[in-house]
């Protein structure tokens, strides 16, 4: 019902909203440095993500949006996922505890179909290729989200399925200074950052140092907010710390980012009627992703980037999975890989460039977790031993040539040929042809990915050790016009198809991970975006018809989401935003027992944030999240039928700057 009414006035709303942001107030020369990009600037912004070298977004063999930093202050933005959720696409799945699932184009998984890059280097958890999504991404470190859609296996290999998120941090070289931010709000919510930068242009050497605590209550869940699945007395908290260290001295760079999430995994199961307690528990996982890069020009045609990276992503043994009646169970999983990646560029004439690497990875992964167990419920169970290990290696080989034909047309090939000691080889193709003229861009995309399954696949259950990688087929033409100089259309249209998916299959009262099945996305992303100072706007469109191997509707995915936004700058120091976003109705994955309903409802929730920055050295905010306070739910894989999203919130930020 909601969604035939939101359809129906959508066609009114969209051009009022563009006719009254193009006529508010007269215009301000000094506003125009608040608005960095107009639109016919965006098409020549340089993004790094789709050929792992700085490219035009109007030439690069994929469809982009970029979230820039500006964008992430003016929403008052504090976990990644609400930063992504503005944009054509995406999904979710927040069960409101220790992660949050981020569905890319149409297809439910673990956070392990698309590939999250913090400064080009994978932040993916080694065991189960999935990554974490929420507050312990430092975004006031942000300097701009990269976010590539559809199959880019190509270049990175395993997990760039549906799509790229590169969350690029600030230089000290394009933010020098002393700055300190400190946030509190609705549910206990509070984040405090600092960070330092300095850079001597002479010597070329720079450093830069941030770091970042938050913590949450996230919503209330307690009695009938939460459908009853837990007590009044349940307790749901995240504490995240971040640490970032960039530095850089002429051509060579080094980076490393530390990540620890602590969080409760109440809302993982029902408490209320069964032996599961809703106090206590402590999920406790860090990341380290470090990195050394050198940068070395042999001559203006031939480039050398060489990069020597680390990663850890270890679930700590002080971890409490969960508690019964009769025990606490502790849970460790330590996880390390170390590679290194050369990439060279060539361009050994006019028109054509050459991109081709080599890389090399050795891991050692936790089999399976480590459990321990109390002797009783108030008892913390002891620090488990270290599991099982397994040792891969992993040699990588791609190659992309792009060829400009002429001013307009410009030609890509690429394929990646991937060897693991664990499911042996896999040759990945794309191809993509690119045409511009005047103000209008098209693109003619075709590429494969695949997922390579991990040792949470292969060890799920009873085991299986002959599973292939999941593989995905993807069509896809996307083409912007800009309207004038402020005004811009996008659209995007896309057929992909997703074999070998990776299922849990039930066997004698037990489970094991197979290949079964597949899905298939038809998909449409429209989006229009204004921007003349003294206001920016934007809509966009997401369509998606999800269809699994029984030919039914994909669960968890809805057909129609849209998003409605409008910043404007009444004077210099002041911006005021607004956003409305249309979340439509979703299958759940089983019977919603206190609706008596397989479906998740549609709904309507609007957000808002002022910021004023007329105090010297500070700038104050106001955001304030579900403004109406509206009731709706995501949909659950989990014991609970769904998940209560969270009521109205109000957060207050100050932020100081030398």
């Amino acid at each position: 019902m909601f969604e035939r009414y939101f359809f129906r006035r959508l066609f009114f709303l969209i051009p009022a909203f563009f006719f009254l942001s193009m006529q508010v107030f007269a215009q301000d020369d000094e506003l125009e440095k608040l608005l960095r990009l107009k639109i016919e600037d965006l098409s020549n912004l340089k993004i790094v993500s789709v050929t792992k070298t700085f490219t035009k977004i109007n030439e690069a063999p994929a469809a982009v949006r970029v979230i820039t930093s500006e964008t992430i202050k003016e929403n008052g933005f504090f976990t990644l996922e609400e930063a992504l959720s503005v944009l054509p696409g995406f999904q979710f799945r927040n069960i409101q505890g220790f992660n949050s699932y981020i569905f890319q184009r149409g297809i439910p998984n673990q956070n392990n179909l698309s590939l999250l890059l913090v400064d080009g280097i994978q932040i993916n958890e080694l065991n189960s290729g999935g990554f974490y999504g929420g507050g312990q991404f430092n975004l006031d470190d942000v300097e701009r989200i990269e976010v590539v859609y559809g199959p880019a296996s190509a270049l990175y290999g395993t997990n760039a399925v549906s799509g790229i998120i590169n969350i690029i941090t600030k230089n000290p070289e394009n933010d020098a200074g002393f700055r300190l931010n400190g946030l509190y709000g609705s549910f206990n919510t509070y984040n405090g950052g600092i960070s330092y930068s300095y850079y001597n242009e002479k010597d070329e050497f720079g450093v830069r140092f941030s770091a970042n605590i938050k913590n949450s209550e996230k919503a209330d869940l307690s009695g009938s907010e939460g459908d009853y699945n837990w007590s009044s007395n349940m307790e749901n908290y995240e504490k995240d710390y971040s640490i970032n260290l960039k530095s850089r001295y002429h051509n060579l760079s080094f980076g490393l980012i530390f990540q620890n999430k602590q969080s409760s995994r109440t809302t993982n199961y029902k408490t209320t009627g069964t032996k599961y307690l809703d106090r206590n528990t402590l999920w406790n996982i860090s990341f380290i992703n470090s990195y050394l890069k050198y940068d070395y020009a042999f001559s203006p045609a031939i480039n050398l980037l060489s990069t020597l990276y680390y990663r850890n992503t270890t679930i700590n043994d002080n971890t409490v999975a969960y508690i019964i009646d009769t025990s606490q169970v502790g849970y460790y999983r330590p996880n390390n890989l170390i590679g290194l990646e050369n990439m060279l560029s060539y361009s050994p004439f006019l028109g054509l460039s050459l991109i081709g690497g080599i890389l090399f990875e050795y891991e050692s992964l936790a089999d399976d977790y480590s459990i321990t167990y109390s002797n009783a419920s108030w008892e913390k169970p002891p620090a488990p031993p270290k599991p099982p290990m397994e040792n891969n290696t992993l040699f990588s080989a791609y190659l992309q040539t792009q060829y400009k034909l002429n001013e307009s047309f410009n030609l890509y090939g690429g394929v990646r040929f991937d060897h693991s000691s664990v499911y042996d080889n896999v040759f990945t193709p794309r191809m993509g042809i690119v045409f511009n003229y005047d103000k209008l861009s098209i693109k003619l995309l075709y590429s494969e990915a695949f997922r390579a399954p991990k040792p949470w696949d292969y060890s799920f259950g009873l085991g299986n050790a002959g599973l292939k990688p999941e593989k995905m087929r993807s069509f896809e033409i996307s083409s912007q016009y800009s309207l004038s100089q402020n005004t811009s259309v996008n659209l995007s249209i896309y057929k992909n198809k997703l074999d070998n998916i990776i299922v849990q299959e039930s066997i004698n009262n037990n489970y094991r991970s197979v290949n079964k099945g597949n899905v298939e996305i038809f998909g449409v992303e429209i989006s229009l975006e204004y921007k003349e100072n003294p206001v920016k706007s934007f809509f966009n469109y997401t369509y998606n018809s999800s269809i699994d191997s029984s030919g039914t509707m994909t669960p968890e995915i809805a057909k129609h989401c849209a998003n409605l936004g409008i910043t404007y700058y009444p004077f210099n120091s002041l911006d005021m935003t607004i956003r409305c976003a249309y979340y439509g109705e979703r299958k759940n994955p089983k019977l919603i027992n206190s609706a008596n309903s397989y479906f998740v409802d549609d709904a309507v929730v609007i957000y808002s944030s002022v910021s004023y920055s007329g105090f010297k050295n500070y700038r104050i905010s106001i955001t304030v999240d579900n403004l109406l306070n509206q009731i709706y739910y995501h949909t659950s894989n989990r014991p609970p039928d769904r998940y209560r999203q969270p009521q109205r919130t109000i957060l207050f930020k100050i932020e100081y700057s030398i």
